[in-house]
């Protein structure tokens, strides 16, 4: 016979603690989780290895949601226990967008294309960035990140744009979550998945960083003014250049970093997009002005064979030039007094014909420049598409640009003073997500970075 106590009549050692106990405690426990991976990262982006140079763009994110976690845990404990798990939930959410673009670096197969589009970007940006130069009680701006991107087409998110489409759900969990997705900490390059590693396509990430350039070093008052004053345009004409001006500017940056290697990159892509009409309505001017002016910012000294233009002559073909001369002509104060191609015009532009050819005799392209390494292999992708990929153009070249990669942090800061600005970004989100207000965030996750 069975003497033993059945299990649901036997005693318990251990009373269940109350609710109130229970939560207390679970929420510490989340909160600690959060705080080791933070280190973690925090930690990782002290050493040599693939985030070495994305340093201070996520010491900045790690910084405010550390501010933000301080307040939570401040917090009263009963309002804690009632309002944490969602405040939580929303920190979190904001940190897997940043989380999800870092880790994918850790993976072989997309390392390399993303460590080349970042270099890319920071071949344009680093120069304006230091000639600009950093204004007292200012701090330095943390370069664009590229990623790659559920959308069909290359795009720039701003600093301090509202990012909350971009989040994996579409959206945060509560409202208040909602207006702190809309201030982004640094900028932003998507680059489509479906670009499937192939070269050419980055050198659209050239375009994307002169949206970046015009955005962060506060370009567009003076690229207006110069279009009105410089440009000999009819007040009409002038309307219509100044909806395009951020497009045309960025053409131009693109254009003066790669060449005739981006107007063919450009060529091939409007001649895939679906037609939205010759009248230049939109943000981009029509796709035969856009070529003219890509034209018009060639590097002196270009000797590659150029695309056909679209369309047919236009009484309009001169502007193209004339806008050109008025935007970029002269050096811009805000950007030390240099002009964009003083600072990242195409080096040796007459020597891409040798590099093409070298690429295409399976031998190293002999340059020693990101942008031109890039141009030279796109040449040879548009001159022979039929071998490019049995020759290894693009893998190779691509290895040129990463054996020029230095692994350092992007941007020397003061300590103090991205402290200071990390402290309030995050008692600013914290206020958003727990006090419902939106005002107090708005703008603070760019503090002391100005656009």
């Amino acid at each position: 016979m069975n003497t033993r106590k059945s299990s649901h009549t036997a005693p318990s050692r251990h009373a269940p603690a109350g609710y109130a106990t229970r939560r207390e405690h679970e929420i510490r426990h989340v909160l600690k989780d959060f705080r080791t991976e933070l280190d973690e990262w925090s930690e990782a982006v002290l050493h040599d290895g693939p985030l070495l140079k994305h340093r201070s763009q996520v010491t900045g994110a790690v910084g405010v949601l550390r501010a933000a976690l301080d307040r939570l845990e401040r917090m009263p404990g009963p309002d804690r226990s009632q309002r944490a798990g969602e405040i939580m939930l929303d920190l979190h959410h904001l940190w897997d967008f940043f989380r999800g673009k870092l880790l994918i670096r850790h993976q072989p197969r997309y390392k390399s294309l993303l460590d080349v589009s970042d270099e890319l970007a920071w071949s344009l940006y680093d120069p304006v960035l230091r000639a600009a130069g950093s204004k007292a009680g200012q701090f330095p701006k943390e370069p664009p990140l590229t990623f790659l991107s559920r959308r069909p087409i290359p795009f720039a998110t701003a600093r301090g744009a509202d990012f909350e489409p971009l989040l994996s759900y579409g959206r945060q969990r509560t409202f208040h979550g909602r207006s702190a997705a809309q201030h982004l900490p640094f900028p932003l390059i998507g680059i489509p998945w479906s670009c499937g590693g192939h070269l050419p396509a980055l050198l659209a990430v050239a375009h994307e960083t002169g949206h970046h350039i015009e955005d962060d070093f506060g370009l567009a008052p003076t690229l207006k003014s110069r279009l009105a004053e410089r440009g000999g345009l009819t007040p009409q004409r002038s309307a219509h250049w100044e909806r395009w001006l951020g497009e045309t500017f960025a053409d131009i940056c693109a254009t003066t970093a790669c060449g005739a290697a981006y107007l063919w990159t450009l060529t091939d892509a409007l001649g895939a997009a679906v037609p939205d009409g010759e009248s230049g309505s939109g943000d981009y001017p029509p796709a035969r002005l856009r070529a003219l002016v890509c034209r018009a910012a060639m590097p002196p000294g270009t000797t590659s064979v150029l695309p056909p233009l679209p369309g047919e002559p236009d009484a309009s073909d001169d502007e193209a030039e004339a806008v050109v001369v008025a935007l970029t002509g002269e050096g811009m104060a805000e950007l030390g007094g240099r002009t964009p191609r003083e600072l990242f015009g195409l080096r040796r532009p007459e020597a891409l014909t040798v590099s093409v050819d070298r690429l295409l005799k399976t031998l190293p392209s002999g340059r020693g420049d990101v942008p031109g390494i890039l141009a030279a292999a796109t040449l040879a992708f548009m001159a022979e598409p039929e071998t490019y990929t049995e020759r290894g153009v693009g893998e190779r070249a691509l290895d040129e640009v990463l054996a020029l990669v230095a692994y350092a942090p992007r941007v020397g800061t003061d300590r103090d003073l991205r402290a200071h600005r990390d402290t309030a970004s995050g008692n600013a989100l914290f206020d958003a997500l727990s006090e419902g207000g939106s005002r107090g965030w708005r703008g603070e996750w760019t503090h002391a970075v100005p656009k």
